[in-house]
C-alpha cells in the first residue's frame, strides 16, 4: 500500500476516525465487526487499493472513534457510515461490511440506496427466529465477560489466544484482531438489547445490488441456509455466495476465494 491517510469526522457529535487510502479511484468502505476495527481488514485493503479508493472506519465505541456511554443503536451506527461518506465526499462508494458491520450495512442501504453503487453482507447477525429479551441479555452478558476477559491479558496472550481459536487464520491477521478488542469500549455491550428493526424488513427494502456471504453455522456462522434463501426471495439484486469450510469470518477463513468474490462484485459494479 502506497500510503494510508488518518482521519476523523463528526456524526452525531462524535468523532468517527477513519482510514483512508485515497486517489482519484472508485470508493471502497469498509465496517469491522463488534469488537473489532478498521484496521483489522488484513490483506484485503491492500489487495484491492491499486484500483480503489479504500476507506475503513471505526464505528463508535471502537478503534480510535468516540466512545459514548450508550447509543449503539443500528441508526446510530448507521450514521457514522452516513457522516464519513457525507464529508469525504466519496462518490457511490461500495460497502462491505462484516457481521455487525453487515447488518449497519444493510440498514444504511436500505435507508439512503442513492448514495452508494452496492454493499457486501459478510455474515450479518440475521436469524430466522427472533431472539426474547431474556436471550439478548444473556447474549450481551456472555460478551461482556468475553470483552473483560481478553481485554486482561497482553497483547501477545492475546493473539495467542486468537491462535487458539483460529488456527487457520494467516499469521498477520492476529495482531490488529488482538488491538480491537484492546480498543473497543464495554459500552459497546448495549447493541444486544437495542430495538432493532426486523432483519426480513431491511432486506426487503434493499433496491441496490450487493451479495450476501454465508460460511457454515457448524463452524460458527450465523447466517443459515433457510435465511440465506429467505434473502435470496427478498432482495431482489442481490446475490448469495456461500463458503465450505469458512465460519462466521469469512473474509479470514477463505481469503482467497473471499476476495476474488468480492473483487468480480466490484468490477461487475464500477
Amino acid at each position: 500500500m502506497a500510503h494510508l491517510l488518518y482521519g476523523h469526522v463528526i456524526a452525531d457529535g462524535l468523532r468517527i476516525n477513519y482510514y483512508r487510502t485515497g486517489g482519484e479511484k472508485p470508493a471502497v468502505v469498509l465496517v469491522h465487526s463488534l469488537g473489532e476495527y478498521g484496521l483489522g481488514w488484513g490483506r484485503f485493503p491492500v489487495f484491492i487499493e491499486p484500483g480503489y479508493d479504500v476507506t475503513a472506519i471505526d464505528l463508535r465505541g471502537h478503534g480510535m472513534s468516540a466512545k459514548p456511554e450508550q447509543g449503539y443503536t443500528l441508526e446510530n451506527l448507521s450514521a457514522d457510515i452516513f457522516w464519513t461518506i457525507r464529508t469525504l465526499n466519496l462518490i457511490k462508494p461500495v460497502v462491505i461490511g462484516h457481521s455487525l458491520g453487515a447488518a449497519v450495512t444493510a440498514a444504511f442501504a436500505r435507508t439512503h440506496p442513492a448514495l452508494i453503487s452496492g454493499i457486501v453482507l459478510i455474515d450479518p447477525p440475521w436469524r430466522m427466529e427472533q431472539s426474547s429479551l431474556e436471550e439478548k441479555i444473556l447474549a450481551a452478558q456472555f460478551y461482556l465477560d468475553r470483552i473483560r476477559s481478553l481485554k486482561a491479558k497482553s497483547l501477545e496472550e492475546l493473539m495467542e489466544a486468537g491462535r487458539q481459536e483460529h488456527p487457520n487464520w494467516e499469521e498477520s491477521e492476529y495482531m490488529q484482531w488482538a488491538k480491537g478488542i484492546q480498543l473497543v469500549s464495554e459500552n459497546t455491550v448495549e447493541w444486544f438489547t437495542t430495538e432493532k428493526r426486523p432483519w426480513q424488513e431491511i432486506a426487503a427494502g434493499l433496491t441496490v445490488p450487493g451479495l450476501l456471504l454465508s460460511g457454515e453455522p457448524e463452524l460458527g456462522a450465523i447466517v443459515t441456509p433457510q435465511v440465506a434463501t429467505a434473502v435470496a426471495g427478498m432482495w431482489k439484486k442481490g446475490e448469495i455466495h456461500h463458503f465450505p469450510g469458512a465460519g462466521h469470518f469469512i473474509h479470514r477463513d477463505q481469503y482467497f476465494k473471499f476476495r476474488d468474490v468480492v473483487r468480480r462484485f466490484l468490477r461487475y459494479v464500477y
